[in-house]
């Protein structure tokens, strides 16, 4: 098997056995500086849990690494191809590839690949793995950092004809209270209820104290007015439906960024959030076609680590400097949704072919 392998599958190997342990070391160190520099700025909440900091803080950074890992991919991948072309250059190895025939697109070919196949796996990652644990992770933030109440929440469920207000919502305690809820009985028939308290306890089932219910039929009270002192209301509604608009949209899934567009389609926010996650995938692929020039075009930079990553760290930030302000337009109104999730991408990949061009690697 191994006698029939052609040299330039050897190459391959080789150039990704390479990039393997760059990537992982990349990783490590980013995703390091991540964690102390977020646990320095929440410093004084971890102090204030006192006995509990440690545990509390290790379940909450341990649902959140998915989440680290997303948005510092794509700087991961690029200075990772930086490290492996520098190391590869001051071996002369890149120039002994060249010299042998390999072009250096040949070379990058397999790095391409592979960015491709990782960009494809963290989105995965974003899909999957992440929205399974929100829920938890946000509990964890909300006890650990944030505060826990939710004010006058509006949220429905269609499938039981409810409709349900609540004054306040406490996240960590899932309890409900001033709650008022409209329920379709049929045709013209409508039953309001209004209860003092709420409390969750699962099996798509909320426990109401202190209820008063009134039914209506025609848009006509029909009296009397009746008293309960405890009611199970089973309904669709649950604690992540309470907390679904004050969701990092980091944390929700594409289908779940796509039914939050078309339930507020007055809310430019979610169309401009579900474009961007749309257009993800390509941010790695896109920075490194850009950045990879500087640094295989210039022999300055091929002999220079930290010149290297200093120019692809000014890449990333001008990506996401930009991203963000498409974003920002997006959300308010200015700039249409599919171009501020797109605009970005689109612009920083023409750029990159035009260094590419202009560099002749």
């Amino acid at each position: 098997m191994h006698k029939n392998e052609s040299p330039m599958t050897k190459l391959d190997k080789y150039i990704i056995l390479t990039f393997i342990p760059a990537l992982l070391i990349t990783a490590f160190i980013l995703l390091g500086i991540y964690l102390i520099v977020d646990i320095f700025q929440k410093l004084d909440d971890l102090l204030a849990l006192e006995s509990q900091a440690v545990t509390l803080a290790l379940n909450y950074y341990g649902l959140l690494l998915p989440v680290m890992i997303v948005r510092l991919f794509p700087a991961i991948v690029l200075i990772a191809v930086g490290f492996v072309l520098v190391k590869l250059n001051k071996a002369n190895e890149l120039m002994a590839m060249q010299v042998s025939g390999v072009s250096m697109y040949r070379i990058l070919l397999p790095l391409f690949a592979a960015v491709g196949v990782l960009s494809l796996m963290c989105m995965g990652n974003q899909e999957l793995f992440i929205p399974a644990f929100a829920d938890r992770l946000e509990r964890f933030r909300t006890i650990t950092f944030d505060e826990s109440e939710i004010k006058d929440l509006l949220v429905e469920d269609e499938s039981n004809s409810i409709l349900l207000r609540a004054g306040k919502y406490d996240i960590v305690e899932e309890t409900m209270h001033s709650i008022f809820i409209l329920k379709g009985q049929g045709e013209n028939r409508l039953t309001t209820t209004s209860a003092k308290e709420g409390k969750w306890i699962g099996d798509k089932t909320w426990y109401l104290t202190g209820l008063i219910i009134n039914n209506y039929e025609g848009g006509k009270w029909i009296p009397p007015t009746e008293t309960e002192e405890t009611y199970f209301l089973e309904t669709e509604i649950g604690p992540e439906d309470m907390r679904e608009g004050e969701r990092d949209p980091n944390l929700t899934s594409l289908f779940q960024l796509w039914k939050l567009a078309k339930k507020n389609p007055d809310n430019p926010r979610y169309p401009v959030f579900f474009q961007t996650r749309l257009s993800y995938p390509f941010i790695a692929p896109v920075l490194v076609l850009l950045g990879v020039p500087f640094i295989v075009g210039f022999e300055r930079l091929r002999k220079n680590l930290f010149l290297s990553i200093s120019v692809l760290l000014a890449v990333v930030c001008g990506f996401f400097v930009f991203n963000i302000f498409c974003t920002n337009l997006g959300t308010t109104g200015n700039l249409h949704p599919v171009l501020a999730g797109w605009l970005p991408v689109m612009i920083f990949a023409i750029i990159g072919f035009i260094v590419l061009d202009w560099t002749k690697i």
